[in-house]
């Protein structure tokens, strides 16, 4: 098969070309139906199937959405959304291999919501994780691990509270805790932890 010309050539020149329909290698791209093509590289790319591709060589900066303010009222029912992304079906990748991904905002909300074996959320660094927060941090789940190769510190301005139910003994120090939790001692503590749930 030979090289197929674009039905509909809408421009042509020095600085790139654009075109609708049909074009190049008819085995490689039989259902091409839009196609921007800049000498600088840039590029975009519609397939009959629905599927797009976009080349950019350099920085793509986006203008900035929502700067009118919206109906108050709605916005105090609800959020008032101006930028979204919407998948249907199929994943979101964004990948910086060699930079930084920020987040930035009043609030962020991360939920994963699948059914099952699905719904986990995982963070993995080579370095260091950093979690601060200016009022309170709450850790919570059926079974919470903390693993460390070298040291665990927990280091607190005020008491430190261990409110447990059992305890497994895993050091020489393990059978001498009980001696220091006496019977109303232990009432208040289960107490607290009833009221903790």
């Amino acid at each position: 098969m030979g090289t197929l010309k674009p039905e509909h050539l809408i421009s042509d020149n020095v600085y790139g070309t654009m075109f609708m329909g049909p074009a190049g290698d008819s085995k490689s791209n039989p259902n091409t139906q839009f196609v921007r093509s800049l000498t600088n590289g840039n590029s975009e790319m519609h397939l009959k199937s629905g599927n797009k591709s976009e080349i950019v060589q350099g920085t793509n900066h986006e203008i900035v959405v929502g700067t009118q303010p919206g109906d108050n009222r709605k916005v105090k029912e609800g959020e008032n959304v101006t930028k979204s992304i919407v998948v249907k079906e199929g994943d979101i990748a964004i990948i910086a291999e060699n930079g930084n991904i920020k987040l930035k905002a009043k609030n962020i909300f991360i939920e994963a919501c699948g059914d099952g074996n699905d719904g986990s959320f995982m963070v993995k660094a080579n370095e260091a994780i950093t979690l601060a927060a200016g009022e309170q941090m709450t850790l919570g789940g059926a079974k919470v691990c903390v693993t460390s190769a070298d040291s665990i510190t927990l280091n607190g301005q005020g008491l430190l509270y261990i409110l447990c139910k059992d305890i497994s003994e895993g050091s020489p120090l393990s059978s001498l805790l009980p001696s220091f939790v006496p019977g109303p001692v232990k009432g208040l503590i289960d107490a607290i932890a009833l009221s903790c749930k």
